[in-house]
């Protein structure tokens, strides 16, 4: 959807362009930080696998027997 194309902003006053664009970063902002809850689990479990190749190693459990 190309709804930019349907208005011309240029005829707001510099003011209103400026709360519009404002607006425009909140939601950006808003959209992106959702996204990011949304996507938590999944980034969480491809971590998981990456990480993995560490974890099991006998170095890593050497390291951390004292906290167990």
């Amino acid at each position: 959807m190309e709804i930019t194309k349907q208005f011309d902003l240029s005829v707001l006053p510099e003011k209103a362009q400026n709360e519009l664009y404002n607006f425009y970063l909140f939601l950006k902002q808003q959209y992106f930080v959702d996204k990011l809850k949304n996507n938590t689990e999944d980034t969480t479990l491809l971590s998981e696998q990456v990480l993995a190749k560490d974890w099991n190693k006998a170095e890593e459990d050497k390291a951390w027997e004292n906290f167990q």
